[in-house]
């Protein structure tokens, strides 16, 4: 597991031993990123709802962004996740907290931090935890103007078209995965590939 892209290209992460922390691999991580690039380039907040090991909110910062918070329940992620922030001195832009995705998006709400990208990579079992944040950031204004809601899926959950204040403009299957990406702007919904639930 590496940094794809930035400042800190090639650098090798920390990972997690065993099969506790499905990690979201180098293919996945670089189609999200090329995806976002334009997002990216103009992003300040990177959040990262199930860090693992912190290796998306560190891609993020490789490649401009000012700050990443990361969340995640388990104290090993946690740990591992500031071993890797040190590992690329990135200390003075990464916020690191160890609590669950619902508290962290009520800890943002309340410090009224506004988000540019929130990725969101729970363990695939957790269907009802997805569809509880989809609607919980579908109803905060969590998100910037601009901001863009990422969900990796495992691709047979069905996630919804439209949410509340949030549509989907993209999904992208690779193998087992779908990465669903929503977005506050009214896009074209062509690209999606999502069904049209409410």
């Amino acid at each position: 597991m590496r940094i794809i892209a930035g400042e800190k290209r090639g650098k090798k992460l920390v990972e997690i031993t065993g099969n506790k922390v499905r990690p979201t691999t180098d293919k996945i991580k670089g189609a999200i990123f090329n995806s976002l690039q334009n997002d990216i380039r103009q992003a300040k907040v990177f959040v990262d709802l199930f860090s693992g090991t912190g290796a998306m909110g560190l891609e993020a910062l490789s490649r401009g962004v000012d700050q990443a918070y990361f969340f995640d329940v388990s104290r090993e992620s946690i740990q591992i996740t500031r071993k890797n922030i040190t590992l690329l001195g990135y200390e003075d832009h990464a916020k690191v907290f160890n609590q669950s995705a619902l508290s962290g998006v009520e800890m943002l709400e309340q410090k009224k931090v506004r988000c540019d990208i929130i990725f969101i990579d729970p363990p695939y079992s957790q269907v009802e935890e997805i569809q509880n944040l989809l609607e919980i950031l579908s109803e905060k204004e969590i998100l910037s103007e601009n901001g863009k809601l990422v969900i990796e899926t495992e691709k047979s959950v069905i996630m919804p078209l439209v949410k509340n204040k949030l549509s989907c403009y993209k999904s992208k299957k690779y193998g087992i995965t779908t990465i669903s990406y929503y977005s506050r702007e009214n896009y074209e919904l062509e690209n999606c590939s999502l069904p049209r639930e409410f």
